[in-house]
C-alpha cells in the first residue's frame, strides 16, 4: 500500500510538468475527447471513464462454443466464459485500480466483462498512468452523465395524469393494447407467464399497485430464505427486512440488489420521484390492471427495473440483465448523434452482439427527432443496431445483432407520428465524412454503408412500429397517465415479445424478430420501409406464428435390450421443420458419441408420430443412447439419454447366416453362454469339408465370423457349430445358399 501511495505521489509531481506536453502531443490510448476533458479538470476531479482492453473475445467463437446448449444453459455459459476471460485479462489493471481506490484516487470500479472493459472514476493522474504503463489497454474513453430528459423518448413534455378507476371489472385495456390485438392473445391463454423482462429506463415506482405483483424478486439476495425479497408490512410494500444485510449474497457485485439496480446512484432503489417515464414503460410491458386500467401487453410477465444514465451505465445494465437471466431487454432510453461526445456506436453494437450470443431479445426506442437530425442519424443508439433477422427488403446484407428498433404510430389513427424518426441508419467508417467522430469503426461493423457508398440503402430502420402517441400507462403513485413517442411504442413491442416467448420459450432472437416483422400490419410503402419498418405489430398474428413454430416436442424415449440388439422407441407430440433424428450411442469406454443410424422425420406436423430403431449385433456391454434432432436449416436439439445393457446369452444359439443367399461372402453369427471350445465347419451337400472358420476357445457372449466362398462353386452348403463347455457339448447346423 505504501509503495503504491509513494508511486502515485511521484506521479503527481511528474504530471504537473507533463500535462501540457501530453495535451499537445496526445496519447493514442486516451481518446481525443477525454484528452480535452482532462485538460480542463483539476488534479482532484474524479473523471468518469472506461478502459477497453485490446484482447476481445470472438463472438463467432462464443457462438460456436455454446450453440449446442439449451437456451438457458447457453445464456449462463456465455456469461461464464466472458467473465472468466475478463478476469484473466484485467488482473493487473484491476489490482492497480483497487490500490488507488484505497488512496482515494479512484472512487468506483465496475467490471464490464461483456466487452472486456473496466468502468471507473479516477483523478487525472491515475488515467495518465494507466495509459502510459499498461499496454493491454486499447483505449480509455470519457463516460459523461447526460440530462435524463434527453435520453427518454416521449413526445409529451408533461404527461396528463388520470386517477385510478377500480370500479371497472375487468379493467378496460388502454388503446394501444386494442390496436395491437393483445386481448386476443390473453383469450388464447398466454399473457407473459414465465418470461422475465429487463427494463432499462430512468427509474420505476415498483410498488405501484399494477406493478408490484410483477416485480422481479432476486432470490439470490433472499438471506432469510422465505422465498421473496419484497414484503407487505401492513401498510406498504418494502424490501424484506430479513434480507437487508449489506452483503452481496449472490456474488454479482451488487449489494442487496433485491429487485434491480440504480446504476446512476449506485444503490438498490430504482424509484425516481422526479420522473414517471420508467414507471410508464414498465406499465406498458406488464401492468396488470389492479387499480382500474389494463396497461400491460403481458400482464403476467415479470419485470427487472434498472436505471442507467451514461453509456457505460447502460452497458453495465444490459450486462446485469443478461447475467440475471432475462429473456428480453426493453429500453426507451436512447443516445443521439448530437450528444457530446457522440454515441459510441461500436461499443453499443458489441454489447448488443453479446445479448444475441446469450439469446436475449432487445427492443429499443429510436428517438422522436423525425428528420430533424438528418438521414442517416435520426435513428438513435442502440435502436440503430441491426436486428437478429434480415428482412428480404434489406437487400444490402450485413451482420445481425439483437436490437429491434421501434417506430411510433398514433394509437387512435394507426398512422405514423411525424416525430417518429426517419431511417435508414448507417454502419460505416464515420470518420471519413465526420472526422470529429471520436470512435474508429471496426471493419466488421462497416457493413451497412450509406454516406460512403453512393446509392446504398444503408440499414432500413425502424424494424417495426407500435402505438406510442395516445396510449395510457402507470405513473408514480397509484394512478395512470398519458404516454407517447417511441418511448411508448417500444414497450408494446417488448411486451409482445414476452407473449411470444411465453407461448414458445425456445424462440431465438432471430425467430422473434422474424415473427414481428412478417406478421405486422402493412403500413406505408409495401414491405419494409424507413418510416413504419416492416409494419405495425399485431400481437395475435405474431402469437399464432409463434405457436406454429413450436419445435419438435419429444413425448417419450425408451431403450430395451433383446439378446445382442437394442431397440429404441420414441414419439413426438408436434414437429416443426424436422429433418429427422440421428441416433447416437456411447459406452463407458467411449470418449465421444458415435452416430449409429438416422431416422427421417415428418417435417411439420401437429399429429403424434412414433419412431423405432434397432441397433443390432452388439457385444456385451452397457450402452447409452441419445437422439440428435436436426431441423432442415441444420439447427440441432439433443434428447436426454436412455440406457440398455446387453448381457450374457442364456443359451447356445446358431443363427441363420446373412445375407442368404450370398455372393461371395456372408456372416455367421452365434452365441455361447459360457467359455467354450468352439469350431465352425462348412460342408458341401455330399459331406465334404470345404472350410474351417473357427477352432478356438471363446468367451461367453455374441460372436460373428465372415465366410468368404469366392473359390467355391454355386450351391447349397451346410455350416456346423460345435461348442464344448463345462455343461457338455452343443452341436447345431444350418444351410446356406451360394449363388454366383
Amino acid at each position: 500500500m505504501k509503495k503504491v501511495f509513494t508511486l502515485l505521489c511521484l506521479l503527481s509531481i511528474v504530471l504537473v510538468f507533463t500535462i501540457g506536453l501530453k495535451a499537445q502531443s496526445g496519447n493514442s490510448v486516451i481518446n481525443p475527447y477525454l484528452q480535452v476533458v482532462l485538460l480542463d479538470a483539476a488534479s482532484t476531479d474524479m473523471i468518469d471513464v472506461y478502459a477497453t482492453f485490446k484482447d476481445q473475445y470472438s463472438f463467432d467463437d462464443l457462438k460456436q462454443q455454446t450453440s449446442f446448449l439449451p437456451k438457458k444453459e447457453r445464456q449462463q455459459e456465455v456469461v461464464r466464459i466472458l467473465r472468466s476471460f475478463a478476469s484473466e485479462k484485467q488482473q493487473a489493471v484491476r489490482g492497480f485500480l483497487e490500490n488507488a481506490r484505497q488512496e482515494n484516487l479512484v472512487s468506483k470500479i465496475d467490471i464490464l466483462w461483456a466487452a472486456n472493459t473496466i468502468v471507473f472514476s479516477a483523478v487525472p493522474e491515475v488515467i495518465y498512468y494507466l495509459a502510459e504503463n499498461y499496454n493491454e489497454i486499447a483505449e480509455i474513453r470519457f463516460d459523461p452523465v447526460f440530462d435524463g430528459s434527453l435520453l427518454t423518448d416521449p413526445t409529451e413534455d408533461v404527461q396528463t395524469y388520470y386517477p385510478p378507476n377500480p370500479s371497472d371489472n375487468p379493467p378496460p385495456p388502454q388503446q394501444g393494447l386494442i390496436l395491437i390485438n393483445a386481448p386476443a392473445v390473453w383469450a388464447a391463454g398466454d399473457s407473459g407467464q414465465g418470461v422475465l423482462v429487463g427494463n432499462l429506463d430512468d427509474g420505476c415506482d415498483w410498488d405501484h399497485p399494477d406493478l408490484i405483483h410483477n416485480i422481479y424478486n432476486n432470490l439470490g439476495e433472499d438471506a432469510d430464505n422465505d422465498g421473496h425479497t419484497l414484503e407487505w408490512n401492513g401498510s406498504a410494500w418494502v424490501f424484506d427486512p430479513g434480507d437487508i444485510n449489506g452483503i452481496d449474497n449472490d456474488g454479482n457485485g451488487y449489494v442487496d440488489d433485491f429487485i434491480g439496480w440504480d446504476f446512476q446512484s449506485g444503490d438498490n432503489n430504482v424509484y425516481n420521484s422526479s420522473s414517471s417515464h420508467g414507471t410508464s414503460t414498465s406499465g406498458i410491458v406488464c401492468g396488470d390492471g389492479t387499480n382500474g386500467t389494463q396497461t400491460g401487453v403481458a400482464p403476467r410477465a415479470k419485470i427487472l427495473p434498472l436505471r442507467p444514465n451514461g453509456e457505460a451505465q447502460y452497458w453495465l445494465a444490459q450486462q446485469y440483465a443478461v447475467a440475471m437471466g432475462v429473456d428480453i431487454i426493453t429500453s426507451s432510453l436512447s443516445y443521439k448523434w448530437y450528444f457530446s461526445p457522440q454515441p459510441n456506436y461500436p461499443m453499443f453494437r458489441q454489447i448488443n452482439d453479446f445479448e444475441l450470443a446469450a439469446g436475449v431479445v432487445h427492443t429499443n426506442s429510436t428517438s422522436n427527432d423525425g428528420n430533424n437530425t438528418g438521414i442517416p442519424f435520426n435513428i438513435s443508439a442502440p435502436g440503430n443496431t441491426p436486428t437478429a433477422w434480415i428482412h428480404p427488403d434489406q437487400t444490402l446484407v450485413g451482420g445481425v445483432s439483437s436490437v429491434i428498433g421501434v417506430g411510433n404510430v398514433v394509437a387512435t389513427t394507426d398512422i405514423i407520428a411525424s416525430s417518429s424518426p426517419w431511417g435508414p441508419s448507417t454502419w460505416e467508417d464515420l470518420q471519413i465524412n465526420h472526422p470529429s467522430y471520436p470512435y474508429p469503426m471496426p471493419l466488421a461493423y462497416q457493413d451497412y454503408p450509406y454516406e460512403t457508398l453512393p446509392g446504398s440503402i444503408g440499414l432500413i430502420k425502424p424494424d417495426v412500429s407500435a402505438p406510442g402517441n395516445g396510449t395510457t400507462s402507470t405513473v408514480n403513485g397509484t394512478g395512470y397517465g398519458s404516454f407517447s413517442g417511441t418511448s411508448g411504442a417500444t414497450p408494446h413491442v417488448g411486451g409482445t415479445a414476452a407473449l411470444l416467448l411465453s407461448a414458445n420459450p425456445n424462440l431465438t432472437p432471430a425467430d422473434v424478430s422474424m415473427i414481428l416483422q412478417t406478421t405486422g400490419v402493412e403500413k406505408g410503402d409495401p414491405g419494409k420501409d424507413n418510416r413504419y419498418g416492416a409494419g405495425r405489430i399485431d400481437a395475435y398474428q405474431a402469437y399464432l406464428l409463434a405457436v406454429a413454430m413450436i419445435p419438435v416436442e419429444l413425448e417419450s424415449f425408451t431403450a430395451a435390450a433383446n439378446e445382442n440388439s437394442v431397440t429404441l422407441n420414441w414419439s413426438t407430440a408436434t414437429e416443426k421443420n424436422n429433418s429427422g433424428f440421428s441416433v447416437e450411442r456411447k459406452t463407458p469406454l467411449d470418449e465421444k458419441w458415435i452416430e449409429v443410424g438416422f431416422v427421417p422425420g415428418f417435417g411439420t406436423t401437429t399429429e403424434r408420430k412414433s419412431y423405432t430403431f434397432t441397433d443390432a449385433n452388439l457385444s456385451m456391454a452397457s450402452y447409452s443412447y441419445r437422439l440428435k434432432q436436426i431441423d432442415f436449416d441444420g439447427t440441432v436439439e439433443y434428447s436426454s439419454e436412455v440406457f440398455a445393457e446387453v448381457g450374457v446369452p442364456k443359451n447356445f444359439t446358431l443363427l441363420q447366416n446373412y445375407p442368404n443367399p450370398f455372393n461371395p461372402s456372408t456372416t455367421i453369427e452365434f452365441s455361447i453362454p459360457q467359455i467354450s471350445n468352439v469350431s465352425i465347419q462348412v460342408y458341401n451337400v455330399i459331406g465334404e469339408l470345404v472350410a474351417s472358420l473357427v477352432n478356438q476357445s471363446l468367451d461367453a457372449g455374441y460372436h460373428h465370423f465372415n465366410f468368404d466362398a469366392g473359390s467355391l462353386p454355386s450351391g447349397t452348403y451346410v455350416y456346423q457349430l460345435k461348442a464344448s463347455g463345462q455343461n457338455g457339448t452343443f452341436v447345431e447346423t444350418n444351410k446356406m445358399l451360394l449363388m454366383k
